[in-house]
């Protein structure tokens, strides 16, 4: 029998061979690849492709390692973002795919579920889920709740349906740093039936949860984006939790896909219900329950009536301040006397963005990236270095100007370090060692770091966390009272059409973090801008109006959903080589119908690990059938890298 075989790690669909065994899809093998054996996935029998001196399959390690339905959805990536089935199996198989694994026996701790009585409208959503779930049919339900109207507990009784019936869940998380969070919830209504699998994981305890998930040992299945490739047995029901993350993209590795799309897709192959939840969803998103392709549940409540917190913009054109205004500062005051808790959130880590030079203008800038490096600060003047967020290249810090040796180098600008530093300063009350947690990529690089400080917050342990991204994402604190928005401007200056998009997610997430519990919450927003309409609209917290004024610039434009965009990058060390290999990309890329074609242009990050990078984006009609672009994955360019990425969420 002539077979075709994927084998991970190798930038080709598959490879074909001779089987003397009746083999199937999904068949674990090995074979030989050049010199080296290799284990692969059966991917089609009966192969029709001619190849000579085609040999044979060494041996069948494993019938029916992985279903015919997951080959499917495996083939389907490959195909719709370009890439190859070696790279997504890469993604999709475990390390080490079959060093001995030895099923654990586990004792299950069956918890007796306390679900509080959920609402009108959550029983309203749970209703319509629950329809598709006992006909066991595919359906894509977009839940569109505002912060803290009990999305996790409509996931939580669906999910209660599905396992009593002997079905199991896939819920994924935009951040590794959310999966004990939620985990926490679902463990207390199912006890050990729960199981986290995710890239912090040694390679070891990642094989070992790969496995029993796949031989069926849990119940709720909960993970970041790769999760989605996951073999689960009897899966009924996929949860996307903060479905608008940009985190579900795959930015930086072969193939970059959207684990929000691909969990539709993985939905509508197994027959599975999809929900996807946001109190801020993806315009794309809101657009398919527009058109019927999602079925829109809403919840426009918060538990227990509570109300939305009050919103009040503090404009820093009018106030003689920098950064903590004075409005501002009072109200941190407040409430640090009435024993509340305080989220302040600026989206810059470090203590300042760079260093410069008055004298001459000096910028200091990674030698290997061109761009500015940002200054961290540290408790004693030797820990104190300059760190390119890019490249993550750091060196020591210099006090005098390289350039023309008599200026002193000036910091500019604030990061989180540099806001900790001046609200203890500022703030009586904060002075105090353990008043402030700073939650950010450096405070939490240690495993578990991150989890820690959100514990010892809902604690009480801390009256203020101060933090970037991370502190915006779904958590319940109920003793926050204020959130103060440090600078709501720096997500809306990216050179990017999204950037009005991303600034409202942001900021209606954070301030959804505040008034919680039984008072109303407060939110201060700094801005230089408050007449932005994505500003405006997220302190009105009116998300269809942002919504509906969003569309009509997207359709002017002609970008996404009226249209769809591929951006197709060249990077390598030579700048001329990559240039001239661009344009000439380029040229065969214009021959296409129906593309529109911008550039090529100069990435915004210009020079990134010493290789310089140029982009061509390519503007698409919906119905264009991305197998057009297919010969992109063996095209072969001279000196420079070709990296293509489709449905990007960045465009520089």
């Amino acid at each position: 029998m002539r077979i075709d075989v994927a084998i991970p790690k190798t930038r080709y669909d598959s490879f074909t061979y001779e089987s003397s065994e009746r083999v199937h899809v999904g068949d674990l093998v090995v074979v030989p690849l050049r010199k080296q054996l290799k284990y692969g996935l059966v991917v089609k029998t009966n192969s029709a492709r001619l190849v000579q001196g085609i040999r044979d399959v060494k041996e069948v390690v494993e019938p029916h390692f992985i279903t015919p339905t997951l080959i499917k959805l495996y083939t389907w990536v490959a195909d719709y973002y370009l890439s190859t089935l070696g790279d997504v199996l890469r993604l999709a198989l475990p390390s080490k795919v079959m060093k001995k694994y030895e099923p654990v026996t586990r004792y299950v701790d069956l918890v007796e579920a306390k679900a509080p009585k959920p609402t009108y409208p959550q029983s309203q959503a749970i209703k319509k889920i629950n329809e598709a779930l006992t006909k066991k049919i595919f359906e894509t339900f977009l839940l569109y709740g505002i912060t803290g109207s009990g999305k996790t507990e409509v996931y939580l009784k669906c999910s209660e349906k599905v396992v009593q019936e002997g079905g199991r869940v896939l819920v994924l998380v935009p951040e590794i740093s959310m999966t004990p969070l939620l985990h926490s919830r679902f463990k207390d209504r199912f006890g050990d039936e729960v199981v986290t699998i995710h890239s912090s994981l040694t390679d070891a305890e990642r094989r070992r949860a790969w496995f029993a998930i796949k031989n069926g040992e849990y119940r709720i299945v909960i993970g970041p984006r790769s999760t989605v490739f996951v073999p689960i047995p009897d899966l009924r029901m996929i949860v996307v939790d903060e479905e608008h993350d940009h985190s579900y993209k795959e930015h930086e590795r072969t193939p970059r896909y959207n684990a929000r799309d691909v969990a539709v897709m993985r939905g509508k192959f197994e027959n599975t219900a999809v929900v996807l939840g946001s109190a801020t969803p993806q315009i794309e998103s809101y657009h398919n329950a527009g058109l019927g392709k999602y079925k829109l549940l809403t919840l426009k409540e918060r538990i227990d009536k509570r109300t939305l917190p009050k919103i009040d913009m503090i404009d820093l054109r009018k106030e003689n301040t920098k950064y903590i205004s004075p409005h501002l500062e009072k109200k941190i005051e407040e409430a640090l006397s009435n024993n509340e808790q305080i989220i302040l959130f600026l989206n810059r880590r470090g203590f300042a963005p760079h260093l410069f030079c008055p004298s001459c203008g000096y910028v200091a800038k990674c030698p290997y990236c061109h761009l500015p490096m940002v200054f961290h600060k540290s408790d004693t003047d030797k820990e104190a270095h300059l760190s390119c967020h890019i490249c993550s290249h750091t060196q020591k810090v210099i006090s005098r100007c390289p350039e023309c040796m008599r200026g002193t180098l000036l910091y500019r600008g604030a990061g989180t370090q540099r806001i900790e530093e001046i609200v203890r300063k500022q703030l009586r009350s904060a002075a105090q060692e353990n008043a402030i947690l700073r939650l950010d990529r450096d405070s939490a690089r240690k495993r578990g770091q991150a989890e820690k400080i959100f514990h010892d917050f809902e604690q009480g342990k801390a009256s203020i966390l101060l933090g970037t991204q991370l502190v915006t994402k779904g958590f319940d604190f109920p003793q926050v009272t204020l959130v103060g928005i440090i600078n709501a401007d720096v997500v809306l200056n990216l050179p990017d059409f999204r950037s009005s998009e991303r600034t409202f997610q942001t900021l209606t997430q954070v301030a959804g973090r505040s008034g919680r519990g039984e008072k109303q919450g407060v939110v201060l927003m700094q801005t230089y801008h408050p007449e932005q309409y994505s500003i405006l609209f997220s302190q009105l917290q009116n998300y269809p109006a942002f919504y509906a004024q969003e569309m009509e610039l997207r359709k002017e434009l002609e970008f996404p959903p009226f249209s769809r965009l591929m951006l197709v990058r060249l990077k390598g060390d030579d700048k001329t080589a990559v240039w001239k290999e661009a344009k000439k990309l380029a040229v065969i890329l214009r021959r296409l119908k129906n593309v529109k074609l911008f550039g090529p242009n100069r990435s915004f990050y210009y020079k990134v690990r010493k290789k310089y990078r140029v982009f061509i984006l390519l503007k698409l009609p919906k119905e264009f059938k991305h197998r057009r672009f297919k010969f992109l994955t063996s095209y072969k360019t001279k000196n420079c890298i070709l990296e293509i990425d489709v449905d990007p969420l960045e465009t520089f």
